[in-house]
This record gives C-alpha cells, sequence and structure tokens, in this order.
C-alpha cells in the first residue's frame, strides 16, 4: 500500500475519532446539562414563542401589531438581560466553589472562599470553608500522629484495625542504652539541658533505626528498644542485615554527637547495643483508649540482656545473637570474618584496618532470664 492511502486511512480514522468524541461528550451534555442550559434555554424558549406569535399575526392580518411588538420587546429586554446577567453571577460563584475545591483536592488547605451572601449559594460557601478548616485541623491531628506512629505501622492499623491479637513475625531487635547514664544526670546540668541531651540523643538515634528501614517501639528513659521486619513482613536475611548495618552507624553517630556535645560542655557518651533474631508477637498493645505498637517475646529480653552485656565484656559496644549471625545474608557472612578474642588481639592495627568489619566469637555466655547459655558474636570496638 502507498503512503497516500496509508494517509487517507489515517485522517478518516482521525475523524471518526474526532467524531465519536464529540458525539459522547454531546450526549454527556443532553444527559447532564449544565447550569447554563437551564437558565438560557427556557429564555430561548420564550424568546422562540414571542417570534412565532409575530409571525402568525402577521400572517393572518398582515401587518405585526405594533402594541404586541413593543411587549414583546420590552419583556425580552426585562427578561433576558438581567437573567444573562444573574446567570453570569451565578455560575461565577460557583465556578469559584469548583476551583477552591480542585484546589483543596491537590492538597492546598490553606484556600478559604470570601462570600458573606446569605442565600444558598453562600451557605454552601461557609460549608464549604468549615469542611476545609475540619480538614486542616484533621491534617494537623494527623501530623501529630504520624510522629508517634511510623507510616507502616498507621498504614497497618488501618487495614487491620486494633487487633490486639498480635501477629506472630520473624524480625530482628536492636536494644541501645547509653552507659552510666545515672552518672551523667547526677553529675551534670540542669533539667533542660537534661531534656536536651536526651532530645538530641533520640533525635540522632531515630534519624539512624528509619534510615536502615526499622521502626522505633518504646523508648525507656535512655533505652531505645528498635525492630526490623514488622508490621511489613520482610525476609530474614534483609532485617538482620538492617539491624547490624543500622548498629555500625550508631557507632558512628555516636561518636560525631559525643564530640559536638563536648564542645557544649557535655559529657561524652558510650552506648551498648544487642541485637537478637527470631520470632515476637507484633501489634497494639493497651487498650482501646491508648495503647501502643510494638513487638513482645524472648527474643526482645535477648536482645535487652544482650546489651547489657556490653558493659561487661570489653571492647565490644555491639553484641548480637548467633540467630542474628545465621540470618545474615550469605553474600555479607562471606564478607566478615569470624575470629577469636585472641586472635584479634593479635592483629595489627593495619590489620584491623583493613578489615572493619569482623565478628569476634565469644562462645556461650549465661544471660538473665534464659536457661541455658547462648552462643553470642561481638563486634569489637575500633
Amino acid at each position: 500500500m502507498d503512503k497516500t492511502g496509508s494517509l487517507g486511512k489515517e485522517t478518516h480514522a482521525m475523524k471518526i475519532n474526532t467524531l465519536d468524541i464529540f458525539i459522547q461528550s454531546l450526549r454527556k451534555r443532553l444527559v447532564i446539562p449544565s447550569l447554563r442550559f437551564w437558565i438560557i434555554i427556557p429564555l430561548l424558549i420564550l424568546l422562540g414563542l414571542l417570534t412565532v406569535t409575530l409571525i402568525l399575526t402577521y400572517w393572518l392580518t398582515g401587518q405585526f401589531p405594533s402594541t404586541l411588538l413593543i411587549i414583546s420587546v420590552i419583556s425580552l429586554v426585562a427578561l433576558i438581560g438581567p437573567g444573562l446577567w444573574l446567570t453570569r453571577q451565578l455560575i461565577g460563584r460557583i465556578e469559584r466553589i469548583i476551583h477552591a475545591a480542585e484546589l483543596v483536592a491537590g492538597g492546598d488547605l490553606t484556600i478559604r472562599i470570601d462570600d458573606e451572601s446569605d442565600d444558598e449559594i453562600g451557605r454552601l460557601v461557609k460549608a464549604f470553608n468549615q469542611m476545609v478548616n475540619n480538614l486542616d485541623r484533621l491534617h494537623h491531628h494527623q501530623d501529630l500522629l504520624s510522629r508517634t506512629l511510623s507510616p507502616a505501622v498507621r498504614q497497618s492499623l488501618m487495614e487491620r484495625g486494633l487487633d490486639f491479637r498480635g501477629i506472630t513475625q520473624t524480625v530482628s531487635v536492636l536494644f541501645v542504652d547509653i552507659r552510666d547514664f545515672t552518672r551523667i544526670t547526677e553529675a551534670h546540668h540542669s533539667p533542660e539541658q537534661l531534656v536536651f541531651f536526651l532530645n538530641d540523643y533520640y533525635s540522632t538515634i531515630a534519624s539512624q533505626v528509619h534510615g536502615g528501614g526499622g521502626i522505633i517501639g518504646k523508648y525507656g528513659g535512655d533505652s531505645i528498644m528498635a525492630y526490623f521486619g514488622a508490621p511489613t513482613p520482610e525476609a530474614p536475611a534483609k532485617t538482620s542485615v538492617a539491624a547490624l548495618l543500622t548498629a555500625l552507624a550508631l557507632q558512628d553517630a555516636m561518636a560525631i554527637l559525643s564530640e559536638r556535645w563536648q564542645v557544649l560542655g557535655l559529657p561524652p557518651i558510650q552506648a551498648g547495643i544487642g541485637i537478637a533474631h527470631g520470632p515476637v508477637i507484633a501489634g497494639p498493645i493497651g487498650s482501646a483508649e491508648q495503647f501502643e505498637y510494638t513487638v513482645i517475646g524472648d527474643v526482645v529480653n535477648l536482645a535487652a540482656r544482650l546489651q547489657a552485656l556490653t558493659r561487661n565484656v570489653s571492647g565490644y559496644s555491639i553484641i548480637l545473637s548467633f540467630e542474628t549471625y545465621e540470618a545474615l545474608e550469605e553474600k555479607l557472612k562471606n564478607q566478615i570474618q569470624i575470629t577469636t578474642p585472641q586472635a584479634y588481639q593479635a592483629l595489627s592495627g593495619q590489620d584491623k584496618i583493613r578489615r572493619p568489619i569482623q565478628l569476634i566469637d565469644l562462645g556461650e555466655v549465661l544471660v538473665k532470664g534464659k536457661k541455658g547459655p547462648v552462643h553470642v558474636y561481638g563486634v569489637p570496638d575500633f
């Protein structure tokens, strides 16, 4: 087929498509006529009737009745002129409401319509402004709630509701706690400075945890519990890697935080971190009036005990359970060298620099709350 024939078919198809769109638009307007239709069409019908009357009178009598003609002209002017003006005013006010509603739908909650009239449209405007005020207030409340509940938790609660039975999920739990916090609070500064101290500390921890894909489960004085893998279930390899990398990032963040605090005259800090991996119950804990979304289970207790263990095992600020190591992706496990405390101490400074991430097999240790010993690994401080 030549190009001319092909172009002709394309043009014909475009015409048919354009005609279909026009017909659909016409049907829509006939089925759902606009406000202009209901106001202007009756006026046009009246004009048509007057015109037909004048034509019939002329056809029957051979002349236009001057009185009827004058009355018709005056009536048309009196009806059509003010009618068109009122139509324009009415539609203009309605279009302002439509435009404002489109802005609100786009997220602009600052828009308000200035209309003080007491007619039906004025009442509609007042109701619209009140609705936007309520939406703005609700948005403000939602913003406050988003700081107490993570987006993932909020979405889970919206989908599942307040199911206090909880859901069994496999997660990685991270506990971080400031060492000698009691000594710091007793020896330094006013309550105001202590609040600044804690808020700066919490902000630093939360930033690293959220950046690693975790959720803060509980603030407890100077300690924080975070978890990875709930409420949305994730692969164990992903959650354990996220928890370990977050713990390493927290060490660097704590060092920077301590330097900043020393400049401000605040004491430097050290923190212990424990990581455990396993099944927990995830869900809202409390009552329908007041609750918190968190995870509970033996894994949470173990992470807290491993964090406490860092106080007694010198040189290790991060201790993780055997299950956490086993859950790591094979690719990462192949990059991490497992060694003994003695072998690590025998390494030179250069060797330690060349191997920035190492796990020291600390063997089996006794921790409070466990019937038997648990196998743990430590990340050496460097």
